[in-house]
């Protein structure tokens, strides 16, 4: 073989062992680059929310007839909302008293006028106490965060007082507790429990609903969550299910008859189950004090073209190998 052709022999394998050995550019640094800089996905918002108690000034008492009063508040991360439910405390214990003429138990530092008291937050708890010359357990800092709220409480002890002066055994109390239903959206929803017993035959009971939108940050109310134009739609739907509720739990009388007694009304107190849309009544709305506190339920079948489709629960469409019937093989 001629020396010129040895060398182009050469040559030609050398390029194409260089070239075989050659790497493939590498990718995984730039895949990396875009999955780090790639924008996060929104997460949905989440009520995060504790209880803690009111901060109340109490006279010392160590006898069993000493009235009981534990009020709690919520304390989350909408304020919005905490102040709401400060204000269901301040409008309950105030319509619990105002119907006693006890003179001279609101200080002057509680009268303010409606308004004020309205958007005055309840103040939380202290996280130390002390008591005081007299006896009376106060806040460190001497200062309470909402007067209105004390001067009604300074109404009740001496409501209690004075039944405990008439001889009676009787024993006061108030007891409010706001507990989460459900944290996450699109709809929190907190209910208020509250009961109290200020003498007489029995006690009173209250359960009352606060929606709150996370998306907008607000109260919702019945109207809001119905479709325009839908509202009779709404009350002949609740007015069945008042039938179907005397129907279950007085099944020995006739629905007319009920009727003459109990009037139905329709409740602004609602909340959105995962069964269906509830309608909460207190005492005494649609029945006698020992049916407690009655609820209706509407099904959300029947509320598709009623609700808004926000406030309806998502219902997950199934596979197809959900849907098929499974055949079993039997042997012959």
């Amino acid at each position: 073989m001629r020396p010129s052709l040895k060398l182009l022999i050469l040559s030609s394998l050398l390029t194409v062992t260089l070239y075989g050995c050659e790497r493939k550019p590498d990718n995984s640094l730039e895949q990396q680059t875009e999955v780090a800089t790639a924008s996060p996905e929104k997460s949905e918002p989440v009520l995060q929310a504790e209880l803690e108690p009111v901060a109340l000034t109490l006279p010392k008492c160590d006898d069993q007839q000493c009235p009981e009063i534990k009020i709690q508040r919520l304390k989350s991360n909408y304020p919005e909302l905490d102040q709401t439910i400060d204000r269901f405390i301040v409008s309950y214990v105030a319509n619990l008293v105002q119907g006693f003429d006890l003179d001279g138990s609101t200080p002057k530092s509680s009268e303010k006028t409606e308004d004020e008291a309205q958007n005055t937050p309840i103040g939380s708890m202290a996280e130390q106490q002390t008591k005081a010359a007299d006896g009376r357990v106060t806040q460190t800092d001497g200062q309470l965060k909402n007067a209105e709220l004390q001067g009604d409480i300074d109404k009740f002890i001496q409501l209690a007082d004075e039944v405990k002066s008439l001889g009676s055994n009787a024993k006061l109390n108030i007891y409010i507790k706001p507990d989460v239903l459900n944290p996450q959206g699109p709809v929190a929803t907190v209910v208020m429990n509250a009961n109290n017993y200020i003498g007489g035959a029995h006690g009173s009971s209250t359960q009352q609903y606060i929606n709150f939108e996370l998306a907008t940050q607000s109260i919702l109310n019945l109207d809001q969550i119905i479709q325009t134009g839908q509202r009779k739609a709404f009350n002949d739907l609740a007015y069945q299910a008042f039938q179907d509720w005397i129907v279950q739990t007085q099944p020995d009388m006739d629905v007319k008859t009920y009727r003459v007694g109990c009037e139905f009304t329709l409740s602004q107190n609602f909340f959105l189950s995962s069964n269906g849309l509830i309608l909460q009544y207190g005492e005494y709305e649609i029945g006698p004090y020992a049916i407690g506190l009655p609820r209706l339920v509407i099904p959300y079948e029947q509320l598709k073209d009623i609700l808004k489709p926000q406030y309806l629960p998502v219902v997950t469409t199934p596979t197809q190998d959900e849907t098929t019937p499974q055949t079993t093989k039997t042997s012959k």
